[in-house]
């Protein structure tokens, strides 16, 4: 049953250190199964590819998974790729040749890859005497002093003779028994590290499943490539089962894809669950014996099961010291698929040599410039818990709203998960919601009251460049604003500043709250003239020094009767010098709408010909209605919008 396949957790234990230390020996010893199973591999001697075992255990909830990996120094992206998602290691040192240069390094990428636990073997210990494993221990303890090991168990034993092999096996069994308790978004995601086929079954892929279940029938995704397939069947321990899930080796055959098209390093994931990039941001932990680390060199970035040629990009200053630690962003030669929390180790690109690592912060970032104080802030500030980086995101994202579904892809949380950090950060008054249910969209509260200010401050400069105008139309800066935002934030935003009466709105026009234009009675009847006399003008609307000079108007009373009628919606100004009535303007627009459902795009000179106008005015009648979005510039065309 299904129910019953979850009870099974699986531990993963990976092997590490010295090539020809005995490893496999070891696996081998306490299983009765050789992990080195290629035909080179026996012939060399030596492990090349993941060797993956299964120890059965007496615990009848927990089973051993031995994930051997190669010791050589030019395989240690192969480790890499091994220990990545493993939950305790087995450090294998020879006795009678102690830590090593394979041991060394091997160490440092677990403790950089944040390995939590996990026990030491001095092997092939039936070569040294009692005084040599005594040595041995003493150089083991300051060796990993301070260390995920520091108070590891130190086991002497030989895979030739079996010597320590129970008391092995025992410490292993103590270690399946705390086994740690991952973290499961439940959304299926597994990073491959083997491809292979199988006769009459076609392509396989395998690896460790780190959240989510996965079932024959499911339809999934190779990322970073989108490869879309679907899973035929599903094998862990080698037996055909209805399901795997969070922790578990897992062998999935699949159909839709070719094994060509697969290779180690992708990641099989839920579709759309993940977003290929080119850019990771970062938290970099240099080690104490790496050289300093200058900006824009070349590295090669492990993450997941992959390998990828990268350049750093330091955030602040030219270069990090050994020891040092710095948030950085990775520029990648190819495209990857990650998530934050997700642990990397970097290494030098030639000579080979491990020399950092960390944690993903941001798995989709966009690119920085160097030296921005505020950025560099935030994700300094990005602590250990998902909700932290939820706020960030959102806070990145300025005032281009984030929906769930792009939050749940950038920080593959469950929508359970998702909902909870939200509905904190709103009810701690950081995030603002705007909609409702699925359709929900999210800003930052400090972003909010940036567009809030922006807005009331758009419409009052607007007044104080155009000095004859006394408004603004809504057109006209819901036109500016939808470039900068979601239209319904726009919206919703500036009905905040009405009900504050920050914002005064009287018809179609806006202006600074509390303004009201009053006409003397001398005014109101100098005012009905002007009217009459653009009213009379038709499509070829007179200029304003032409009506002020007609009627004989004071040019500062002029101006303020022209305003006056713009802000009552009498007058529509579309252009510092070309003013309509309202009613000749609705009778425009009305010719130009036809005209598009007809011929589907205007010119200018179309226009003018329709209109019998000049091309002034056609000029000035199409780039108003562009700016208010009923139409919209395509080359010399204008289509409707």
């Amino acid at each position: 049953m299904p129910g019953a396949e979850k009870d099974i957790r699986h531990v993963i234990i990976g092997t590490a250190g010295h090539i020809d230390h005995g490893k496999t020996a070891l696996v081998k010893a306490l299983t009765g199964i050789d992990a080195d199973s290629l035909k080179e591999e026996k012939k060399r001697g030596i492990t090349i590819e993941l060797g993956f075992v299964f120890m059965d255990t007496p615990l009848p909830d927990r089973q051993v998974v031995f994930i051997d990996v190669p010791g050589h120094e030019k395989l240690i992206k192969t480790m890499v790729a091994g220990a990545s998602n493993i939950d305790a290691v087995l450090l294998v040192i020879a006795a009678d040749e102690g830590i090593s240069l394979q041991t060394r390094e091997h160490f440092d990428i677990l403790r950089i890859l944040d390995i939590s636990g996990g026990l030491i073997v001095l092997t092939k210990a039936d070569l040294v005497d009692d005084d040599r494993l005594t040595e041995l221990r003493e150089e083991v303890g300051r060796f990993t002093e301070g260390s995920f090991l520091e108070d590891a168990p130190v086991l002497a034993a030989s895979a030739l003779t079996g010597k320590g092999i129970e008391d092995l096996r025992t410490a292993l069994l103590a270690i399946a028994r705390q086994g740690r308790i991952r973290r499961d978004s439940g959304i299926f995601r597994m990073p491959v590290d083997r491809v292979f086929t199988m006769q009459g079954f076609g392509t396989v892929i395998a690896g460790t499943v780190l959240s989510g279940t996965v079932q024959p029938g499911d339809e999934i995704m190779i990322f970073p490539d989108e490869l879309p397939a679907k899973i035929r069947g599903v094998q862990v321990h080698h037996e055909k089962k209805p399901e795997s899930h969070l922790g578990k080796r897992t062998a999935l055959n699949l159909t839709g894809v070719k094994k060509e098209q697969i290779k180690r390093g992708q990641t099989a994931a839920a579709p759309g669950s993940l977003i290929p990039t080119l850019r990771l941001d970062a938290r970099l932990a240099l080690l104490p014996s790496a050289p300093p680390l200058k900006n824009r060199t070349r590295l090669r970035l492990h993450t997941g099961t992959s390998e990828i040629i990268c350049r750093i990009h330091l955030l602040a200053g030219v270069s990090l010291e050994p020891g040092g630690q710095a948030v950085v962003q990775f520029i990648l030669e190819a495209p990857t698929a990650a998530l934050p929390e997700d642990r990397f180790v970097v290494r030098t690109f030639s000579p080979l040599m491990t020399i950092g690592g960390g944690r993903i912060l941001d798995a989709a970032p966009a690119a920085h410039k160097r030296r921005d104080a505020v950025l560099i802030d935030r994700l300094n500030r990005l602590g250990d818990e998902p909700v932290s980086f939820v706020e960030y995101l959102i806070l990145e994202s300025g005032s281009q709203p984030l929906d769930e579904t792009e939050l749940q892809k950038r920080t593959g949380l469950s929508a359970n998960e998702l909902h909870t950090f939200l509905a904190n950060l709103r009810g701690e008054g950081r995030i603002r919601s705007f909609g409702t249910g699925s359709d929900s969209l999210f800003l930052h509260g400090e972003c909010g009251d940036d567009l809030k200010k922006d807005i009331e401050e758009t419409v009052t400069g607007f007044l104080r460049e155009n000095t004859g105008t006394l408004t603004m139309t809504y057109n006209r800066l819901r036109a500016l604003f939808v470039r900068k935002t979601h239209p319904s934030i726009f919206s919703a935003l500036l009905q905040e500043l009405l009900q504050a009466k920050r914002l005064h709105q009287k018809g179609d026009d806006l202006s600074p709250a509390g303004y009201e234009i009053q006409f003397s009675e001398r005014e109101e009847k100098l005012a009905a003239a002007v009217e009459k006399a653009y009213l009379e003008a038709g499509f070829s609307s007179p200029l304003e020094q032409d009506v002020r000079q007609s009627l004989n108007i004071p040019e500062e009373t002029f101006r303020k009767i022209a305003s006056g009628l713009v802000t009552r919606g009498t007058l529509l100004r579309i252009d510092p010098k070309v003013s309509y009535h309202r009613r000749t303007f609705e009778e425009i627009q009305k010719i130009i709408l036809q005209f598009l459902g007809k011929h589907s795009s205007i010119t200018i000179a179309r226009l003018r010909d329709e209109l019998k106008v000049s091309r002034k005015y056609g000029q000035a009648i199409l780039e108003h209605l562009d700016e208010t979005g009923v139409t919209r510039r395509v080359g010399d065309e204008h289509v409707p919008a």
